[in-house]
């Protein structure tokens, strides 16, 4: 039975949250301005939020703290559009999570463009002046440009865009909340091509020039192909992550054309890419990391008309796997008007991670603001909710490898693309695990 102690303890922990949603009515009458989230659709989705995270009554929500978060998107050059849905995103979940009467986050955010390697220098400069102890970042901590500073200035990043790629290991404070694209996919990928086309044996790639860090890339490629029983046909082509110009390069895949063409591009790359090399004659097995509709629009018309198909952990809108993500989605489209992306799935994800562990170091007393703090709060527990995997009662779970700083486990398969539809062509975790072809 609960005692009035209990009870008025009770009472201070929920006073946040009964505070915020009365200002977020108030904000609605006289209408919030927002061309975005509105202060409406906030306070709902918050009290769904609470519950779909089973968040329990007298849970001190973290409402007392003002925290700085840092965010490094790619918000100019041809990944724009990725770094704008990313942006939508943080901003729809710092809303919800200060509607539910948790903490209010200042968002700073820096444009790291392609990524360029002296922009993300720069912005990791910056906010590391601002005093931000947690960023959402992207590109492998900005292709690499960012990772010494993370660690210099203890910034707790969290990478849902390359994830934990090879060259950010031994990084202490970054972490990959998604699949290394594409090496965790690479396995379960090369199982379901060996299984649709028992004739294939060759394998190239083409892809974006990553300078110093293609021969690490590449290392683990060629490992992966040669544990599938595959060969590394030699063919190993990229140009300036700014380029859309692959002429060049199509030159000489069509020279050395694999059974098996790995299509190492994001944002709207593959789809141009694709409709060039279909073009050009490029008739053999094509396979991207990731899809985005940036693609289909760049591919005018030959992705929906060919088909595309692609590895990677896809979120699909449309058909949310479980409760979070069907807040999410049906919230994101709301307030944006176009279905959400798996760069916009991430992005969400990782804000709320970071609440919860605001939430936890609170628990326990500390300051939410210490990086170090948080770090810690990470490792103790590295288990969060996951508008990925699960089913349509359960939430999905990320789980942090505390080694590899990557994901533990991560829903992914193969997929394709047409006619303005994704199916399933074969599903599998991480290094293969789990593989099934669907049905």
């Amino acid at each position: 039975m609960p005692t009035l102690r209990s009870d008025r303890r009770r009472r201070r922990l929920l006073a946040p949250v009964l505070a915020t949603l009365t200002a977020a009515a108030t904000l609605t009458a006289c209408g919030s301005g927002d061309a975005g989230v509105s202060a409406a659709d906030a306070k709902t989705q918050a009290a769904d939020l609470v519950k779909v995270l089973d968040i329990k009554d007298g849970a001190d929500l973290g409402g007392d703290v003002a925290f700085k978060l840092g965010a490094a998107l790619t918000l100019s050059g041809p990944s724009a559009s990725n770094g704008e849905s990313m942006r939508n995103a943080i901003d729809l979940a710092t809303k919800q999570i200060k509607a539910a009467g948790g903490p209010a986050i200042e968002l700073s955010v820096k444009d790291i463009k392609g990524p360029d390697p002296v922009a993300a220098k720069q912005a990791a400069s910056e906010l590391a002046s601002e005093g931000v102890p947690a960023k959402i970042t992207s590109m492998g901590d900005g292709l690499g440009a960012m990772l010494a500073d993370t660690d210099k200035n203890k910034i707790l990043s969290l990478d849902g865009v390359g994830g934990a790629q090879v060259f950010t290991k031994g990084t202490q404070y970054f972490y990959g909340t998604r699949e290394v694209a594409p090496s965790d996919a690479v396995p379960g990928a090369l199982e379901w091509f060996k299984k649709t086309h028992p004739e294939g044996r060759t394998v190239g790639l083409v892809g974006v020039d990553l300078g110093p860090l293609n021969a690490a890339i590449q290392a683990d490629m060629k490992a992966k192909i040669e544990a599938a029983g595959l060969t590394f046909n030699g063919l190993w082509e990229t140009v300036s992550p700014s380029s859309q110009d692959y002429a060049s390069m199509i030159a000489k895949v069509r020279k050395n054309q694999p059974d098996l063409l790995w299509v190492a591009f994001g944002g709207a790359a593959p789809g141009a890419f694709t409709a060039q090399a279909k073009s050009a004659g490029i008739d053999g097995e094509m396979l991207g990391i990731e899809f985005t509709q940036e693609a289909v629009k760049a591919s005018k018309g030959v992705l929906d008309s060919d088909g595309f198909k692609f590895a990677m952990d896809y979120f699909d809108a449309s058909k949310p796997s479980n409760p979070l993500a069907k807040l999410f989605a049906d919230a994101y489209e709301k307030a944006y008007g176009a279905p959400a992306d798996f760069y916009a799935a991430n992005a969400y994800e990782e804000t709320l991670m970071i609440w919860d562990l605001i939430r936890r170091v609170v628990a326990d007393g500390g300051k939410p603001g210490d990086s170090a703090q948080l770090k810690a709060a990470l490792e103790k527990d590295p288990k969060f909710a996951s508008v990925y995997g699960g089913d349509a009662g359960t939430v999905g779970a990320l789980e942090i490898d505390l080694k590899t700083h990557g994901v533990a486990s991560r829903p992914m398969g193969v997929f394709e693309y047409k006619d303005g539809k994704v199916k399933a062509l074969a599903t599998y975790n991480v290094g293969g695990q789990e593989f099934r072809l669907a049905p």
